[in-house]
């Protein structure tokens, strides 16, 4: 007798501090969310025309027909698919000029005038402030 007694105590200070609104205020929320969900489902759902009378075996077989189309297409690899092509070794199959040997000198240059370990022509000292 005395648990219950206890048990009934603690159920009355439970129930002051919950508040019937917010129960009921619960209560809309979780209906709205059901009433989404239901829509999404309904939307999931949808057929979209597709006629009921469609036997999955003729399905199957357009599929397999689909399949083996692309099957040939795939023995016939496109170009840029393809494997690269190496590269010819030497200069001559391109022909190509071969490289000069020296340096000459441009045709307004003289060619007396030094040039720096890059191959410009150097500054003359004359110009060169100190």
């Amino acid at each position: 007798m005395s648990a219950l007694k206890s048990a009934n105590k603690e159920l009355k200070g439970m129930m002051k501090t919950v508040k019937i609104q917010d129960i009921d205020n619960l209560q809309d929320e979780m209906m709205d969310l059901m009433d989404v969900s239901n829509e999404i489902q309904e939307t999931l759902g949808r057929s979209y025309n597709v006629p009921d009378d469609i036997d999955e075996e003729d399905l199957m077989g357009e599929l397999e027909a689909l399949e083996a189309d692309m099957g040939n297409e795939a023995d016939e690899v496109p170009s840029y698919l393809q494997p690269e092509k190496e590269e010819p070794d030497s200069g001559a199959e391109l022909n190509l000029p071969s490289a000069p040997a020296g340096h000459a000198a441009p045709a307004g240059r003289a060619s007396a005038q030094a040039d720096d370990e890059f191959g410009l022509p150097t500054v003359p000292q004359a110009s060169l402030r100190s």
